[in-house]
């Protein structure tokens, strides 16, 4: 610039001005010791207490914050009355004027930049410090394709009590940012806005680099806080289609105008920017951006740095899983039988079998009951493959509830509580001829021969049906204390017609499965015991072990 500038500004030696505006100048200077180029802020205008504290504050601001993805600041003084900041110089330009000079950013290279972004936000955020301005003007690019956070002068530090202490303490009520970004509660209150308002104006940023515009206009008045208010914008794909959805999801949740339902943390949303670009090369994107900083005129970004790194990779994950998926419907729909009774039904007819048995008494402990299916060709009766089945309680089945699964099959029977249950296995589909099958119910077996044509066959199994076993009881006794056996000296008696009587004048057959018998142990000196046992209908041998405690003589 023709400006003049003076040769020195503290211990820094002056190059020239890069920017002058109202409230202050911006030289180009060296460092006297690091001897690398630097950024000389000076505040010119005075009489404005809250924007020398503002200025002030920004410096305080960023001696804490170390980051690589926020502009550093190397020094803080005052001289001749004025106000200096000295931060690095971010050789290159803001992003603001790179979306203004290729009107729009490709959709990967936009997502770097969000990432960048991101990680400087979750830096300041936990420091307690919210930017309040986030917009493409304070995201500078180097020409190396450095990413930096820039301009934290209406930043709060919630940190510090949640305060702008100080001179340029934020008054309540008061807005200050960028309306273009802010989102409403920015317009109402800025001093009460949190990390949330930050991940707004960052989607709004978000969709301007995509798309070109912004979603909202740019002005500070009620009808734009009305319309913000409204949440209504033009979707990023009506701009540009080529925007993919998942960068439309991720606008649209980081601008909704209630803060709540917005993501509720920045690390969210870097969450979803890098699983986005995890298929892209990020060097080479970062190469792009570099060298569309570096140029003059509108950049032409190299199709091959913006394709997915992975695509070939993930057509053939999606091949795989869609033949996986196709894979395993098929197999729902052979196991519950559907594809037999539709496709397969000239050929094959369905055989079910309901087996009815006593109700065990424990829960959990009924016996398990198995069928097998054979071929009656009258010489070595071969097991038909693939026809082992395990019975079920009617109802309980994973194939019963399948939504494929036949109106035959899910309709289940109501039958009132009693003494016996049913239970029902996966239907076996068989070819016309004749077979056999044995059921297998704890120590029972059952075989029974039947034939199949073009009706289907259900088979009941009732021969278990009220079944009660006679019960034989063996009882042994000893001292607990010197583990001897006396079980010759011990009486058992038996809970028998509602009165104890001894247990050896209780005919074997009347003693029966299915039931609770209560057992008595008693012996002269010796504290009895005395046990309930619930016996099912499947145990016919009981055996009791009682340790007597000996009295104690007084």
């Amino acid at each position: 610039m023709s400006d003049e500038f003076p040769p020195m500004i503290g211990k820094y030696k002056i190059l020239g001005i890069i920017a002058k505006g109202g409230m202050g100048v911006v030289y180009k200077a060296i460092h006297p010791s690091l001897k690398r180029y630097v950024v000389i802020k000076k505040m010119t205008a005075r009489g404005h207490a809250g924007d020398a504290g503002r200025f002030k504050k920004e410096a305080q601001l960023l001696l804490d914050l170390q980051s690589p993805y926020i502009v550093h600041l190397f020094d803080y003084f005052t001289e001749g009355g004025y106000r200096y900041m000295v931060e690095e110089l971010v050789d290159g330009t803001a992003l603001d004027a790179l979306i203004k000079k290729q009107t729009s950013i490709p959709c990967p290279v936009s997502m770097l930049v969000m990432q960048d972004a991101c990680y400087a936000l979750k830096y300041a955020h936990s420091k307690g410090i919210v930017h309040r301005d986030i917009k493409p003007g304070n995201i500078l690019l180097s020409k190396r394709g450095e990413i930096k956070l820039a301009d934290f002068g209406i930043a709060s530090d919630h940190a510090a009590g949640g305060a702008d202490e100080g001179s340029d303490k934020t008054q309540t009520g008061v807005a200050l940012g960028t309306p273009a970004y802010m989102p409403p509660e920015q317009f109402e209150d800025s001093a009460r806005v949190d990390h949330r308002a930050d991940i707004y104006a960052l989607g709004i940023m978000l969709y301007e680099m995509v798309t070109g515009t912004k979603p909202y206009p740019g002005t500070l008045s009620l009808e734009t806080l009305a319309v913000i208010k409204k949440g209504r914008y033009i979707s990023p794909r009506k701009i540009d289609k080529t925007v993919p959805k998942d960068i439309c999801r991720l606008i649209h949740k980081m601008i909704r105008p209630k803060a709540k339902a917005r993501y509720q943390s920045i690390d969210a949303v870097l969450r979803q920017v890098k699983r986005y670009l995890s298929h892209y090369d990020t060097h080479e994107l970062r190469v792009q951006l570099a060298k569309s900083v570096v140029t003059t005129k509108q950049y032409t970004f190299a199709p091959e740095a913006l394709a997915v790194k992975d695509r070939a990779r993930r057509i053939v994950r999606r091949s795989v899983l869609g033949v996986f998926a196709a894979a395993a419907v098929f197999a729902g729909l052979w196991y519950s039988g559907f594809i037999h009774e539709t496709v397969l039904s000239k050929w094959y007819s369905q055989v079910s079998i309901e087996v009815e048995m006593p109700r065990a008494l424990s829960e959990n402990l009924d016996l398990p009951a198995r069928a097998f299916f054979f071929e009656n060709d009258g010489d070595k009766i071969p097991e038909v493959q693939g026809t082992h089945r395990t019975f079920y309680e009617q109802g309980s089945a994973f194939y019963e509830k399948l939504m494929f699964s036949s109106a035959k099959k899910r309709l289940i029977a109501s039958r009132p509580a009693g003494r016996n249950k049913t239970y029902s296995m996966r239907p076996v589909f068989l070819k016309n001829g004749s077979y056999r099958v044995k059921v297998v119910v704890g120590p029972y077996v059952w075989w029974k021969s039947f034939s199949v044509g073009d009706d289907d066959v259900d088979i009941t199994c009732d021969f278990l049906k009220n079944t009660k076993r006679n019960l034989t009881i063996k009882t042994f006794a000893s001292d607990s204390v010197t583990g001897e056996d006396i079980t010759e000296e011990t009486e058992f008696k038996i809970f028998y017609k509602n009165k104890w009587i001894p247990l050896a004048e209780i005919e074997e057959e009347n003693l029966e499965s299915g039931t609770v018998w209560k057992i008595r142990t008693e012996r002269e000196g010796y504290q009895g015991e005395e046990f309930s046992l619930l016996i099912d209908w499947y145990q016919d041998e009981l055996i009791i072990s009682s340790e007597l405690l000996p009295e104690i003589s007084n």
